[in-house]
């Protein structure tokens, strides 16, 4: 049964989401326009990829599509995802939306995340697990037992696996 992002992550008008890898955030202004939260953080280092100019575009697509204001802070951090500029404990949702396969130093990474997510937060996973080859990056995809591993590094478990579509699962992990 396919779900949207929404239905698996639920997240609240109070919460602070952080996307990393979040490139263009053209999904992420998406959500925001369809059920607002406290503050979006899009965590990208590419400077060229993510900018005002290119997320203004997107929510005065998504504003005009929906007819609607998007109410929620969005914030862009250019950084590193393995680096996040951000105080311990400061996040409830973490998004990795087709991303953690494109990323080096994953060890590294996964400490941060563990590090900036509050105790009770979650980290929402979307990705193609197929083990294959992405065709748009030509990086390997994960299996879904190579993340339950990586995730068990940080005390984290699987709370919810559901396809999103015919490619793409999405995967919650909490503590």
């Amino acid at each position: 049964m396919e779900k949207s992002l929404f239905e698996v992550a639920g997240w609240s008008e109070e919460d602070c989401i952080l996307s990393l890898g979040c490139g263009a955030a053209w999904w992420e202004i998406k959500q925001m326009a369809e059920n607002a939260a406290g503050e979006m953080l899009l965590l990208d280092p590419n400077k060229d990829v993510l900018n005002w100019p290119d997320v203004e575009e997107g929510l005065s697509y998504f504003e005009n599509h929906y007819q609607t204001r998007v109410a929620t802070p969005i914030h862009i951090i250019h950084a590193e995802a393995s680096a996040i500029p951000l105080a311990a404990a400061t996040v409830d949702q973490v998004w990795l939306l087709n991303s953690l396969h494109e990323m080096d130093d994953l060890e590294a990474i996964l400490a941060e995340i563990d590090r900036v997510l509050k105790l009770d937060g979650c980290v929402i996973m979307e990705e193609i697990l197929t083990g294959g080859i992405h065709d748009g990056c030509g990086k390997r995809l994960f299996k879904l037992e190579e993340l339950i591993e990586l995730f068990r590094g940080v005390d984290m478990r699987v709370d919810f696996q559901s396809s999103k579509d015919q490619e793409a699962d999405y995967v919650k992990f909490v503590r």
